[in-house]
């Protein structure tokens, strides 16, 4: 499974400048939305060969991304997905997200939360300088096949106040079909790759018996079998 997260090093590049005001809702695809300026960019990007959707703009005082992960190749067979099951891999995954996060950020972890919105788990994370100022934070979401992850990043003002509305405005389409659990467990998994080439080689071996008999039949030689 690939994972990968185009974090601070991207916010803080950012060269678009807007402001708060006149703010409408945008759809980042079919499944979420949020509330952007007018002047936001929108871009799709490959990265390590994994491509990503972003939404991003920056204001005077911070920066702020909206993007979409895929988690899992979309061609994967479902019966091998790796994608999570239950709530327990769920909260496994999240946990390797936040692992990666926590060492990509140059800030220290304060906090992990369980959050939800529109019905769906998903994490929110804070982090702080060295003076133990809020500086940066994340929220993240896996849907489907996809993780969707949101930055609101401040060196110097940061704003809880617009942070949280920004945070809020983040919708989930509830309409449309959506799973946090499209894997399977591992034990169904082995017992595929089992069956597949248990009947596989079942398949060789009376492809071979048929290809002997039509040899010996071309020979004008009995069977093999009744010899």
């Amino acid at each position: 499974m690939k994972k990968f997260f185009i974090l601070f090093f991207v916010l803080i590049t950012s060269s678009l400048s807007s402001q708060n005001s006149d703010m409408f809702s945008h759809k980042l695809d079919d499944l979420v939305s949020l509330d952007v300026p007018k002047n936001f960019v929108e871009l799709d990007t490959l990265v390590d060969g994994v491509k990503i959707h972003q939404i991003r703009f920056k204001t005077k005082s911070y920066n702020f991304i909206a993007q979409k992960v895929l988690f899992e190749n979309e061609d994967q067979k479902e019966s091998l997905s790796r994608l999570p099951y239950d709530y327990t891999s769920l909260i496994d995954e999240y946990n390797r997200v936040i692992a990666r996060m926590r060492y990509r950020v140059p800030y220290y972890l304060k906090t992990t939360t369980l959050v939800e919105k529109d019905g769906f788990t998903g994490y929110n994370l804070k982090f702080a300088n060295d003076l133990e100022t809020p500086t940066y934070e994340a929220e993240f979401y896996l849907l489907n096949k996809n993780l969707y992850t949101f930055f609101y990043a401040s060196d110097t003002q940061f704003n809880s106040d617009v942070k949280t509305e920004l945070f809020n405005s983040i919708k989930i389409n509830t309409n449309k079909d959506i799973s946090q659990y499209l894997g399977k467990p591992p034990k169904y998994r082995y017992g595929y790759v089992l069956a597949t080439y248990f009947f596989l080689s079942l398949f060789v071996v009376w492809v071979i018996i048929i290809s002997i008999k039509i040899y010996r039949k071309k020979k004008g030689k009995s069977s093999i079998f009744h010899e």
